[in-house]
């Protein structure tokens, strides 16, 4: 039934390529079917057809990034940002800077890391991923770390449970030697 709608869709596009709800359906498909290389071609429709739509730019970029095309997922966010209006919702370019922090660091460019991880908690001060990936990338490279304590902290208490976060914060007090604090939060990770 998904597969026959979907070809429907595309027809739709065949017929009228600037169909705006047949094409986020169709990205929607792409999506929930993990269809990467779909998504970036159906995203790249939606960005020639309508070039200031936010969302089409962080869907491309997200669709380059799960398939490894990391220059071509940060050029994307980077065009993206540049679409930003006074009504657009902060919670997506929040997410826009924070997969191009991850992206920067992993190219090696710290710096402009840190100033888009800046940039989205700007945009989403309780973006609770980018707290944990800044303050752990300020950990490894044994900077501010009073800065990284705190916004790991934040993590922590907005959602306790979170391995992940735990982690975080263990491995972060550990680097400022509070060895004791972070023996307790390592074996709720480890329990």
């Amino acid at each position: 039934r998904r597969q026959r709608q979907m070809c429907i869709r595309d027809s739709i596009l065949s017929i009228e390529p600037d169909n705006q709800p047949a094409l986020f359906q169709l990205m929607q498909y792409a999506f929930d079917e993990k269809n990467y290389n779909k998504a970036v071609e159906v995203c790249k429709k939606g960005i020639e057809n309508y070039p200031d739509q936010l969302s089409f730019y962080f869907y491309l970029g997200f669709s380059y990034y799960q398939i490894d095309r990391v220059d071509e997922a940060l050029q994307t966010f980077q065009v993206g940002v540049g679409q930003v209006r006074d009504d657009t919702d902060p919670s997506l370019v929040s997410d826009m800077y924070s997969i191009m922090g991850d992206l920067l660091y992993k190219k090696g460019q710290k710096s402009e890391a840190y100033a888009a991880y800046d940039s989205c908690l700007v945009y989403k001060p309780d973006n609770i991923m980018c707290l944990n990936n800044y303050a752990y990338f300020l950990s490894l490279d044994r900077q501010q770390l009073d800065k990284a304590e705190e916004m790991s902290y934040r993590t922590i208490k907005a959602e306790p449970e979170n391995k992940t976060y735990l982690d975080t914060y263990a491995w972060i007090l550990f680097v400022k030697g509070k060895y004791s604090e972070a023996k307790i939060y390592i074996d709720k990770v480890v329990e």
